[in-house]
């Protein structure tokens, strides 16, 4: 049985308010009214309303000041505002701080209706979109729950409220392409498309490299060029309504950087062969390893078209500030990977810890995956991680316990299946999963409850049913 839409409404007049009440529940609607201003506002807080109706003209709090307070504590609920003829220039006032409509009196049953009908229908668009921002935002999330990478996660929530354009500048495989989509699914524009082109392909020089580049990124026209059947989109146009990502933008040649400093300033695309534009909305950002600001002064690099695509600078940091994260990202690489039961020991850990790290998180997921194909035991040893190097056995400081699927710190004891009953099963595996979860945290309840998505409160009952031991119980 669907759930009937609750509506707020704010009026002092009582016969009123009981018309509009009557008129919404014979339509399957569930009215609230209220007599004050203040009255509503404590219940708007709440957020449970789909749609509030306020009248412009309230006894104790003036509708302005009301609008604003509701709608600056970030309530989700849409707002028509209601009014009399002569009321109309503070109504429209009172709508450009955030009401979607006004409705002028003598209203029709048939034109308040409609004007419900509509609102809830936006309401509930909206709020579909935003799951299913927060559902992509899930897909490509940042990974690492160090101090550096909260504080980085949260700035690009920050900057994924703006439609600026970006440069994520950064170290080689330090993950400028995974924060270019986290930006893109948490913004207004995660239901549209997300593309991204890497620009080093031209650094090679060649004229068919260059050319296709060009191509990749304008589109061309049919017959322009031997081999050209078919009129063919560029990725600036087929990222209309979305983000296009430019990776390593310090390659683009000459040409390219004075076509894509035209579409910036015109918002529109000329593919190769045609002298139309075609008018596009997308998002730019852009990635880059290389010194920009160095590329410009050594006439390499366009000036207006850095300080267009440098509005706001990121740096990402390298996985090396973050190196406590490494065995909980190692773990997830190695689960994805469909390496459910390998794991790390204790001194390949700390050798991946004490690892320099050039090629960052990319580099880390070839190095852990290549030793996982190559041991057919479970425990993957600094031995094995030595020859994903292609180095030697060397002796590693042990200070880190082994991050094993088990939990177990010590020697890993396999899993007779027939041995267990089922709800020993489900014990079981409850207790490794929260082992390895509290290790990565450094046994901190309030980080693993961030981490599983769940209540810290009955995290801690769970854990202590378990016998397992936490810093913050």
């Amino acid at each position: 049985m669907a759930i009937k839409p609750e509506i707020l409404i704010i009026n002092d007049n009582k016969l009123y308010v009981e018309s509009l009440s009557a008129l919404l529940k014979a339509k399957g609607y569930v009215p609230f009214g209220v007599y004050t201003g203040q009255k509503g506002l404590e219940l708007a807080l709440n957020d449970v309303f789909e749609l509030v109706l306020l009248d412009v003209s309230l006894p104790d709090i003036a509708s302005l000041e009301l609008i604003k307070r509701i709608k600056g504590l970030k309530v989700s609920a849409p707002i028509i505002v209601i009014a009399e003829s002569d009321q109309l220039e503070q109504a429209l006032l009172v709508a450009k701080n955030g009401a979607i409509n006004i409705l002028i009196k003598p209203i029709s049953g048939d034109l308040l209706l409609q004007a419900v009908d509509i609102a809830l229908k936006q309401y509930h668009l909206e709020q579909d979109m935003q799951g299913l921002r927060r559902s992509l935002a899930k897909q490509y999330d940042i990974l690492g729950h160090a101090e550096i990478i909260e504080q980085f996660r949260e700035k690009l929530k920050r900057i994924a409220t703006s439609s600026s354009r970006v440069i994520f500048f950064g170290e080689s495989g330090s993950g400028k392409l995974t924060a270019a989509k986290f930006l893109h699914f948490n913004s207004e524009r995660a239901a549209g498309p997300f593309y991204a082109l890497n620009c080093a392909t031209a650094s090679s020089g060649r004229a068919d490299d260059i050319h296709r580049l060009e191509c990749d990124l304008f589109g061309y026209e049919k017959g322009v060029f031997v081999g050209a059947d078919r009129s063919t989109k560029g990725l600036l146009e087929l990222a209309d309504g979305g983000t296009l990502y430019l990776d390593e933008v310090g390659y683009l040649p000459p040409d390219h950087q004075a076509k894509l400093l035209r579409a910036i300033e015109s918002s529109a695309v000329e593919r190769i062969g045609s002298s139309q534009e075609i008018k596009v909305d997308i998002r730019l950002l852009a990635g880059s390893t290389i010194d920009l600001e160095a590329e410009v002064k050594a006439g390499r690099f366009r000036e207006d078209l850095y300080f267009r695509l440098n509005v706001i600078p990121v740096l990402v940091p390298p996985l090396r500030s973050y190196p406590a994260d490494i065995p909980y990202i190692a773990r997830i690489f190695l689960e994805e990977a469909g390496f459910l039961r390998k794991w790390l020991g204790r001194e390949a850990i700390e050798y991946l810890k004490i690892h320099n790290w050039p090629g960052n998180i990319r580099q880390l997921k070839d190095i852990v995956l290549t030793a996982a194909r190559s041991v057919n035991s479970d425990e993957i040893t600094l031995n094995d991680i030595q020859a994903a190097f292609g180095g030697t056995s060397i002796k590693v400081p042990i200070q880190t316990p082994a991050i094993k699927p088990s939990g177990a710190v010590n020697k890993p004891q396999p899993l007779h299946i027939a041995d267990l009953p089922y709800r020993d099963h489900i014990i079981d595996f409850e207790k490794r999963l929260l082992e390895e979860i509290l290790s990565g945290c450094d046994g901190n309840i309030t980080r693993a409850a961030q981490i599983l998505k769940t209540d810290r409160g009955n995290l801690s009952k769970k854990i202590k049913k378990l016998g397992l031991k936490a810093s913050d119980l």
